[in-house]
C-alpha cells in the first residue's frame, strides 16, 4: 500500500525495516509512530494534523518532532544541527498544507542509525511545477526539473516573495551550512540531488528525468561521521 501511494519515496532514502513498517501503518490507518523515548524511527501522517486547529494537533506534532530531534542527537548529530533540521522540518511540513492542494496525503518520517540520521517529507498533491506556475514570476517554467531548481532556492513559492512564503528549504540549507548531507527532491518527472559539505545549488548537483510521480518528496540524510563523502545511492 505504501509503495503504491508513494512509489519513489523509498529508493530516495535508506529505509530500514522498522521505519518501513511504520510508514505502511501511517499510510494505511493513520498511525503516528516514533514518539517513544527509545524510538529510532517514526512516521507522522498529516491526515492526523488539523491545520485549522493547531492546539492539540500542534502539541502532538511538537512532541513527535522533539523525539525525532533526540533521535538525531543520539545518532551523532550535534544538538545545534538537530535543532536546525527540526526547524526546517516544521517549515516543510507547513508547506504541504500551504502548497500541495492535498495535505491529507502528506507524510513525515525519520530514521536514525549509528552515525546517520534521515528524514522524508512527502505528499501526493499537485506537485512543484503546477504550484509554482500559480506565481506569475514562474508561469513560464518548462518542466518539473526547472521547477525543482526554483523550489530549492530561498523564497520561491506560488506566492510572491514579499509574502514570506517559500523559505523552508532555505532554512534547511542554513541548518546544513557547516555539515555534510545529501538532499533529494522528487516531483513530476524529475529528481534533483544535492550532496557534500554544506550542500547547495552551487555545489554538487545532479538533475535526472524520472517516471512521473505526483506531489513532492524531499529527503535529507546526514552522516556526520563521514563529512564530505558522497553518500551512496
Amino acid at each position: 500500500m505504501a509503495a503504491a501511494a508513494l512509489p519513489d519515496a523509498y529508493p530516495a532514502i535508506v529505509v530500514e525495516a522498522p521505519v518501513f513498517r511504520q510508514i505502511v501503518g501511517a499510510l494505511g490507518d493513520g498511525a503516528i509512530s516514533g514518539a517513544g523515548a527509545r524510538d529510532r524511527a517514526g512516521a507522522f501522517p498529516l491526515s492526523r494534523f488539523d491545520a485549522d486547529d493547531r492546539g492539540s494537533g500542534g502539541l502532538v506534532w511538537d512532541q513527535w518532532a522533539k523525539h525525532a530531534e533526540n533521535a538525531a542527537v543520539a545518532a551523532g548529530l550535534s544538538r545545534g544541527l538537530a535543532a536546525g533540521l527540526m526547524g526546517a522540518l516544521g517549515e516543510l511540513q507547513d508547506n504541504i498544507f500551504e502548497h500541495s492542494g492535498r495535505p491529507e496525503s502528506g507524510l513525515v518520517a525519520y530514521a536514525a542509525s549509528d552515525g546517520a540520521f534521515e528524514f522524508v517529507v512527502a505528499d501526493a498533491g499537485r506537485g512543484v511545477l503546477a504550484s509554482l506556475r500559480e506565481n506569475p514570476d514562474f508561469a513560464g517554467l518548462a518542466d518539473s526539473g526547472a521547477a525543482l531548481r526554483v523550489a530549492a532556492s530561498d523564497g520561491a513559492s506560488r506566492h510572491a516573495r514579499s509574502t514570506g512564503h517559500g523559505y523552508g528549504i532555505g532554512q534547511l540549507f542554513r541548518a546544513l551550512a557547516h555539515d555534510a548531507a545529501e538532499l533529494r527532491f522528487r516531483s513530476g518527472d524529475h529528481a534533483l540531488r544535492l550532496w557534500g559539505d554544506a550542500p547547495s545549488l552551487t555545489g554538487q548537483v545532479e538533475l535526472a528525468q524520472k517516471a512521473w510521480l505526483d506531489g513532492l518528496t524531499i529527503s535529507v540524510r546526514c552522516a556526520p561521521q563521514a563529512p564530505g563523502r558522497r553518500p551512496q545511492p
